[in-house]
């Protein structure tokens, strides 16, 4: 089983609501995550993207390029979103899909300092949601785009999902 289908089920398994919103994991490149949820569970009474539901799935997002970017380290850790904040610019028409990519496409030497020294860090993300098939690649403009800030705490090295 590749190391994304493994972190499939465990977003699966321990957070429950990411199967109810149905998202599904598309890519991890070391550098940005790529998943989709479905409009249909996700609607709201006027047949959009319920707000809370692209929040919902946006978060999962930057928390799992996070923890992915651990598992690269080769470590594990406590990771929570401290702060988040998302602009919904436009009305989610269709099932949608968010990319989340590591600052600068890399890991931040603060980040990676802070991890080292102090056993833990913080790393601020931005996810974009797009409208439409999945691709790392998209033609159009954001419908929202979310800002977080996630902190991990008790790092130690890498036990396997």
């Amino acid at each position: 089983m590749s190391q994304l289908s493994l972190f499939q089920k465990r977003i699966h398994d321990e957070i429950p609501l990411s199967r109810a919103l149905g998202i599904q994991l598309h890519s991890w490149d070391g550098h940005s995550l790529l998943l989709s949820a479905p409009l249909e569970p996700n609607s709201n009474h006027q047949g959009t993207g319920f707000g809370g539901s692209v929040y919902s799935v946006a978060v999962t997002a930057a928390w799992g390029l996070t923890e992915l970017a651990l598992w690269d380290l080769g470590l594990r850790g406590n990771v929570v979103v401290q702060s988040g904040n998302i602009d919904y610019l436009e009305p989610v028409t269709s099932d949608f899909y968010v990319i989340c990519r590591l600052p600068g496409e890399e890991i931040p030497e603060r980040f990676r300092k802070s991890l080292a020294r102090h056993g833990k860090g913080r790393l601020d993300l931005t996810a974009e949601v797009f409208c439409g098939e999945p691709t790392t690649m998209p033609e159009g403009d954001p419908v929202a785009v979310f800002q977080g800030r996630f902190v991990v705490q008790d790092v130690k090295s890498r036990i396997t999902f």
